[in-house]
């Protein structure tokens, strides 16, 4: 243990135990509900945060990519996501988990939007459908919406995201680890 509290690690591994023990919740009491729907927050504020750090991730990437190219040097491998991020709430410090596969899907559609690879409404609809199955996992009545600023930054621009992403739904045959 820390001099001051519980360190980094045992706070990560804290998340995870959190994690799992709200997917693992059999019952539906007003507790469990609540347990899982703070443990659903923190997974959406965890996805929207790391869409963000892709998106600046990526943009450094690309940047050391071209000179390393322009250098004749091979490129640097790109970077990862991380399972775990601290979170601020109104109650302080949290850490919060994803499991591996989610987060590597939302950092990629982070990446990709960055790189403009994919559409704004493309890379919501995807990420979208990593918050619908951790809504299931964790039994929840309403579902989670990812990536609100992103929708409302481009409904001030003037897109109509529903519209756009209910255009690319009947042939979007993509599945998520496509790409």
């Amino acid at each position: 243990m820390a001099l001051f509290g519980p360190s980094d690690k045992e706070l990560k591994a804290t998340a995870k135990k959190e994690y799992d023990k709200a997917v693992s919740l059999k019952g539906d009491s007003r507790k469990e509900d609540a347990y899982r729907m703070r443990i659903a927050l923190r997974a959406r504020g965890h996805i929207d945060k790391l869409f963000v750090e892709a998106a600046q991730k990526a943009e450094k990437f690309n940047d050391i990519a071209m000179m390393c190219i322009a250098e004749g040097k091979p490129a640097p491998e790109p970077p990862k996501p991380s399972n775990y991020m601290k979170l601020v709430t109104a109650s302080g410090e949290v850490w919060s988990y994803l499991p591996e596969e989610y987060a590597s899907i939302v950092f990629k559609y982070g990446m990709l939007y960055q790189g403009m690879n994919v559409t704004g409404p493309k890379a919501i609809s995807q990420v979208q459908k990593i918050s619908d199955a951790i809504g299931i996992e964790l039994k929840l009545e309403q579902p989670l919406i990812a990536l609100e600023f992103l929708r409302n930054q481009l409904e001030e621009e003037g897109v109509d995201v529903e519209a756009e992403i209910a255009a690319l739904e009947p042939d979007d045959g993509e599945d998520l680890d496509e790409v």
